[in-house]
Formats: C-alpha cells, structure tokens, sequence
C-alpha cells in the first residue's frame, strides 16, 4: 500500500512537472450602451439623406387622420388670417411667403411654418437674419397623400385640414428603429470607444464636438474615440448636403436636441457600463453584396464579416460588433423610400439579438462605397448577413489578449480647383431649366466654388482621417469618406494573417474614397459624387497608394 501510494506521488509530479501551464485568457473592462435617434414629434418633418432623387426631396412627414383631433377649428382660421395674427418686425419674409404662395402660417419655438397653394410645407427660421424660407415636406402620393387648406400647431403637434374640414396629425413614416450604439473596452492603462451610428454620414466639425464632449468629461482623447456612420439613406440628414439644396439641410433642432446628445449619452454611459469580459474575434464570408461600379475580369469585392464578441464574465451577457462593406439601400421608389429605417443592418441587428443569445448587436460600416446589396429587399439582406455572423459565432474564435493602443492621423490632399472661368463655363452648360436634378446639382456646386473665389475660401486641401485602434492582437483601422472596397483589401494585405478589420466612413463622410481605376473611369465614386457632396476637386490619380503607404510608414 506504502509502495503504491508512492507511485501515484512521482507519477503525479511528473504530469504535473512536463505539463505547460495553460495560458489564462486576459480579462478587459467593457460596457455597452445605446439610445434611439429617431425624430421627436418636433421637429414635424425632417429631409432623408442619401438620394439626390426624386427631385425637391424625400420627407419623413406622414398624415394620420384624427376622428378625435386635439385642437379646435378655430386654430386653422387663425392659420389662414395670418397676416393679421402674426406680427413681426424686420427680414422679408411675409414678400417671400407671398412668392412662396404660402396660404397657412402658423408660429412655434423662433419658427414659422407654412402651407403653400401647391402642398408643400415651408419652415423659416426667425432667430436667424434674412433668413429664407426652405421646404421640409411635400406632397408624394405616399405619405403625404392628402390636399390641404390650412395648418396649425397645438401642444407642440403639427395638424393639417383638407377641404372637408378633416383635420391630419403630422407623424414621421417610421420603423422606429433608429440608434446610435457604443462599446467601451479598457485594461488599466488605457479606454478605447467604438460607436456605430444609423445615419448616412456626418461632417468632421460635428463629430469633433461630440468627442470634445467626452474628452472633457472623462479625459478620454479624440484618438481614441471611432465613431461609425452605418450610411443608410433612409435616416434624417445629418450632413451638409448643400448642393443638393437648401432643404436637404440638416434640421438644427434634431441634430442638436436628438442626435449629438445621444451620441454623447451612449460614449459615456459606454465607459460607466464597463464590467470584466472575454473577448473573441471571428471571421467568416458573405454573399450579400456586388461591386456596382467596375468592370472587368477582375472585380474587386471584400467579402469579409469580422465579428468581436464580448462576453461579461458575471453574466455571461454578449455583445457582438460586426463589419462588412455594403451599402445599406434599395431602390428609391414606393413608401419605403420615404419611411426612416436603419435598412438592413437594423434587420441584422434585431435577428441576432431575437436569434442568437446576443444581448446588443453593434454595426460598423466597412469600405462599401462601391458595394450595392445584390438584392433590393433589405430584410433579405439584414436576414442573409444575420445567418453569416450566427455561422461564426457557432465555430471556434480567436481570444483576444494584449494592451490597447490607438492612433489618429490624416493625409492632406492638396486642392487643384477649377479656374473661375471653368467653372462659369460649367455653369453656363448646366443651367438648361430643365428642372433637372442633376443640372441644378451642378449650378448649385458651381455657385458654391465662385462665392468660395469671391470670398477667398476655396480650400487648399482634402483631409483623408485614418484611425487606428488596437485590442490586444486585433486592429481595427478607420477611415473617413465613402472608401471603396479597395481599401480593405488593401490595408489588410500590408498584415497578412493577422486579426485586421477596416472601416469607411469613419469620422468625416465628406465625399468618396475612389482609386485610380474609379478616377479613369469617370465612375459615380471617381468624379460625379464630388459635385454631390460640393467637394472643391477629386483626389489625384494615386491616392489609394499614397494611403496604403501612409499606413504601412505610420501606423502603429
């Protein structure tokens, strides 16, 4: 018995000593967060961003009649005998109201809002000198199917009344799935934040505020703060859209009041969130998408979906962010191209959290500038790249492990404008009066470029942000504007096996981010998109290699 128990004794402690350790997975601290962004009853009707069609614009305004309406008659007559009731001093806008043939004003919160004889509805920012006034609905047949002969606001609501004394409550055509998402991931050293929002795009001086914001706040830099635009055309605009006309503006109200504090909300209660978690990285393909813009024997298309998961070690709670490259939209016709909706990465993000054990599904848009989805039907799609990422997170991932670091740069582009005698000769071949979108598109940018000669503004470069933010042995770089899908292809091959993810429109989606071959081409992504967006040139022949090499000289 003696002699046995000492052989159990040396066979233990030989396992025991030719045995490695195994290696303890490293625990972060990570949080979640998100917020809705969809339009409150005020503003009453806010412009879709994303399409330059039809012509004057797409609205979220959507007439629900009353049976049982809030406010009395007596309202609209006081609507229609404007000029008598509303008293102001200064500006012209009763002349333009006349001009505008508006027959209904009515007055809330520094604004007036106005029914014109042609069921459209005009908004004018008193606060604001010699201001005018701008379209914020119109008629379409779809949501705004109904012919009005006055309006009126009641407890902070928009109300129409049509001929036969009806009286419509103003709504947004909504799915009501608008978010803005954020995950926050620490060790003790350092705190990285990674935001997906459901919006088209944002300009760079509204996304410095908002980490700005943060920055004050929690000491957490700009650097280290990604913020995402997912790009669906189907959110309020958020952007200067400024060629496209004055009404595809953003909406102060909303942009200030609803998006920007709830970016905000989602950073910080993000990092207040933060508990112990695993995390895992995993890659798989998808078929959703289709390259719209090359031809060739070779066409370019990252079919990549990269999926971290974040599982808190408590609860065993799960968060996954996921990326891929295409382009959240589909054809621009029927009521869907005038109701609000995330398009398919809402669809996505609904199905793995319904589906999958997922506790908070986060997207971050990748380099889809020149990908389209290959089918029309968002909930197709959403539902097709929701089986792609349950796929992953049913096989083995990769444990993440190691420090957190991040990096922002930027490559300035310089500016070759046109000469102002090009650009008058420009706008000279465009002005047809055709009253075509296109045509008025490229007056509008044409007068956009003179007052910046007349005014000495003409920009004298075209920054390309790039950020960087690494998790222990996953990289996920960021770009600004519209990449295409190049990029991605590309950036990943400088680190050929490792864990890299790379996103577009990060940060700034202020026009796209073509290659050469876009560029010759004379493509939508190469040259006609930079009149959308009112950019003062394209990019040089050799922009895809100048940041390829920026990124392999400067990243970290």
């Amino acid at each position: 018995m003696k002699i046995q128990y000492q052989l159990t004794f040396i066979l233990l402690c030989t396992i025991d000593f030719f045995t490695p350790p195994v290696k303890a997975q490293q625990v972060y601290l990570s949080g979640t967060a998100k917020a809705s962004i969809e339009p409150q009853p005020y503003p009453f009707s806010v412009a879709l961003a994303g399409y330059g069609y039809p012509r004057g614009g797409r609205f979220s305004l959507d007439w629900i009649k009353k049976d049982k309406p809030e406010i009395s008659l007596s309202e609209f007559g006081q609507s229609l005998n404007w000029k008598k009731q509303i008293k102001l001093k200064g500006g012209n806008w009763q002349k333009q109201a006349e001009q505008e043939k508006i027959i209904s004003i009515t007055r809330y919160k520094g604004r007036l809002f106005g029914l014109t004889t042609n069921d459209e509805l005009m908004r004018l920012e008193l606060r604001q000198d010699n201001a005018d006034w701008v379209k914020i609905a119109k008629f379409n047949g779809l949501s705004y199917n109904i012919h009005l002969k006055a309006i009126a606001i009641s407890k902070g609501r928009l109300y129409g009344l049509d001929n036969d004394n009806v009286v419509f409550e103003a709504r947004h055509k909504t799915e009501g799935e608008l978010s803005v998402r954020a995950v926050a991931v620490s060790t003790e050293r350092q705190t990285v934040v990674i935001v997906g929002a459901d919006v088209c795009g944002f300009n760079h001086n509204f996304i410095t505020s908002v980490k700005a914001a943060v920055a004050k706040k929690h000491k957490i830099p700009a650097s280290a703060i990604l913020i995402n635009a997912s790009h669906t055309h189907f959110a309020p605009s958020t952007q200067d859209w400024t060629t496209w006309g004055s009404h595809q503006l953003p909406d102060s109200v909303y942009l200030n009041t609803v998006l920007k504090p709830a970016m905000i909300g989602v950073i910080e209660n993000a990092i207040r969130n933060r508990k112990p978690a695993l995390l895992s990285f995993g890659r798989g393909k998808t078929e959703i998408g289709k390259n719209r813009s090359l031809e060739g024997a070779v066409v370019p298309y990252d079919n990549d979906v990269d999926v971290l998961q974040i599982e808190r070690k408590k609860d065993h709670h799960k968060t996954v962010v996921f990326l891929t490259g295409c382009h959240p939209v589909f054809k621009n016709e029927g009521i869907e191209s005038f109701t609000i909706s995330p398009n398919y990465p809402g669809v996505t993000k609904s199905l793995l959290e319904k589906e999958a054990g997922i506790t908070e599904a986060i997207f971050v848009q990748g380099c889809g500038g020149d990908i389209n989805p290959v089918t029309l039907d968002h909930k197709k799609t959403g539902n097709d790249l929701a089986e792609d990422i349950k796929d992953i997170l049913n096989r083995p991932m990769e444990q993440l492990s190691g420090e957190i670091s991040f990096y922002l740069d930027s490559l300035n582009f310089p500016v070759k404008p046109w000469t102002e005698e090009r650009i008058l000769a420009f706008r000279k071949e465009s002005d047809n009066g055709k009253e075509d979108v296109n045509a008025e598109k490229d007056v509008r940018w044409a007068d956009l470029m003179l007052a910046r000669y007349k005014n000495d503004k003409m920009p004298v470069k075209m920054p390309v942000y790039i950020q960087t933010i690494n998790i222990g042995n996953w990289k996920l770089l960021g770009l600004s504007r519209e990449a295409v899908t190049d990029y991605s292809l590309g950036i990943k091959n400088i680190w050929p096996g490792k864990l890299v993810s790379v996103a577009g429109y990060c940060n700034d989606v202020s026009s796209y981010l073509p290659t050469s071959r876009h560029i010759q081409a004379g493509s939508y992504e190469g040259l006609g998109s930079f009149f959308w967006y009112g950019q003062p040139a394209v990019f040089p022949m050799d922009v895809y290699e100048k940041i390829i090499d920026q990124i392999k000289t400067q990243n970290r």
